[in-house]
């Protein structure tokens, strides 16, 4: 189990891949970042963006992903995690993306967001992963895609820009070795 410090460690920095990885400071959520999900099947994947999950990190960290183009818009974030609790985890996140398609998150900030999801191959890196896309019903043109990756009782989420492109192997099998370096 990490610390945030081993994480922020372990965590890329500069240019890797196409991408300026550029970590920061600012909290992730704020406190009234309470996401749910209309159908609770599809909770997993709706904790991964809400204050309280069901699964609690130890610690937390993240990174803003800049395309060569200076576009941002994506992001990385490492959490680690007690003992079996990330494997759990992306075991809940398998079984949500074989039956979630359609459903609305909703924060306690006042937002809902009803989203499209699509299944993708699993990433080919660390202990396990999944991917999806993420379409918002307001937004049908823009696709997000999302990939876990655990490496041990760690997870690396990487959320890209609205282009609908994965991010790179290569940069997702660097942030791997360094969070199996960091312990």
């Amino acid at each position: 189990m990490l610390t945030s410090a081993q994480l922020a460690a372990a965590l890329l920095a500069g240019k890797h891949s196409g991408f300026t990885v550029m970590p920061e400071r600012d909290p992730l959520l704020e406190e009234e970042d309470v996401v749910t999900a209309s159908d609770p099947a599809c909770q997993p994947l709706t904790d991964l963006t809400s204050v309280k999950p069901k699964h609690q990190p130890t610690g937390t960290v993240w990174a803003v992903l800049q395309d060569k183009n200076g576009n941002t818009g994506g992001s990385i974030v490492l959490s680690s995690f007690a003992t079996g609790e990330a494997k759990g985890w992306m075991s809940e996140l398998k079984a949500a993306l074989t039956t979630c398609r359609n459903f609305s998150s909703s924060s306690q900030r006042g937002w809902s967001d009803p989203v499209t999801l699509a299944a993708l191959p699993a990433a080919d890196v660390g202990d396990g992963s999944v991917s999806y896309s993420v379409t918002a019903d307001e937004a049908p043109a823009k696709r997000q895609i999302m990939t876990i990756v655990r490496t041990g009782g760690s997870l690396a989420v990487y959320l890209t820009p609205s282009d609908g492109q994965r991010p790179p192997g290569s940069l997702m099998k660097r942030q791997d070795e360094q969070l199996e370096a960091a312990g």
